[in-house]
């Protein structure tokens, strides 16, 4: 069976719109360029499209190497942020259970964000002095994504989903930074180790599911009844990791992948146990 690499995606700023890629250098921390930036409160702690789902409509276009123009459809003007925009002392920031160094957004930016969202904010830049490492892989570092530095979905496994969800989901909606083609359902969940392009990938875990994949993508409203949450409950709960769908990668090396390269698979392991209640 052939797999392909369907869809390849960054996201700049941790919770905004997905930026789709014909190609990207692999690092061990991630796509070139994603979650590299991420709002926080003043205290530092974290906030993202959970609580606040407009986050998800702003768009970010690449103008200049590590310069991005913002925009947002309830936002007069745009704003370009690049590190000349933040300042040159770093500030604890926190995600989850980790405190990490970062640089903070000068005010106007700052400004820009806190207009949108009706309070102080202040944009965090993670940069080479910042570092974070995941938890199950202590030695390999991970930016602003919430635990590891690549996500990966299928096309067949969304298909599956959506075969008994009362209501259509888009893969957006799991905001992923790779996407195969040509796999059975949820065989993802057996890979051990695959290669796209020139890089090594490793599975480290399913990716547990929370609120955020019930936003829509194209209005930043909730879908109806808490789905797809309430349908991949029953059939894709694993445990003490939760509602699953898709799985968290960590590269074994560095490299170039491309959009159609092909997905090979190194080697398997056994499949995890999912009880089907649908």
């Amino acid at each position: 069976m052939s797999y392909i690499l369907s869809e390849l995606s960054i996201y700049p700023i941790k919770s905004v719109k997905g930026i789709p890629l014909k190609s990207s250098q692999v690092d061990h921390a991630g796509l070139w360029g994603d979650r590299r930036y991420m709002l926080v409160k003043p205290d530092g702690s974290f906030i993202t499209g959970r609580e606040h789902p407009t986050l998800t409509l702003i768009n970010a276009t690449l103008i200049e190497e590590s310069k991005w123009q913002l925009s947002h459809p309830d936002m007069a003007n745009q704003i370009t942020i690049n590190p000349s925009n933040f300042s040159d002392n770093h500030q604890e920031v926190m995600i989850w259970d980790d405190r990490l160094e970062a640089q903070l957004a000068k005010e106007d930016i700052n400004a820009w964000f806190g207009q949108l969202l009706k309070q102080p904010i202040n944009l965090a830049h993670f940069t080479n002095q910042s570092k974070r490492y995941t938890s199950r892989r202590p030695e390999s570092p991970v930016a602003f994504a919430d635990g590891y530095p690549f996500l990966l979905t299928t096309e067949s496994s969304l298909a599956e989903l959506n075969r008994t969800c009362p209501e259509t989901n888009v893969m957006a909606q799991f905001r992923p930074n790779l996407v195969v083609q040509g796999n059975n359902a949820f065989e993802e969940d057996n890979w051990k180790r695959i290669k796209i392009g020139e890089v090594e990938f490793e599975n480290v875990k399913p990716c547990e599911r929370c609120i955020f994949i019930t936003i829509k993508p194209d209005t930043a409203e909730r879908m109806k009844k808490g789905e797809p949450l309430k349908t991949l409950g029953k059939f894709r709960l694993l445990g003490k990791e939760g509602i699953t769908f898709g799985i968290n990668l960590i590269a074994l090396n560095t490299g170039v992948i491309n959009l159609d390269d092909k997905v090979e698979v190194l080697e398997y392991q056994e499949s995890y146990s999912y009880l089907d209640r649908r």
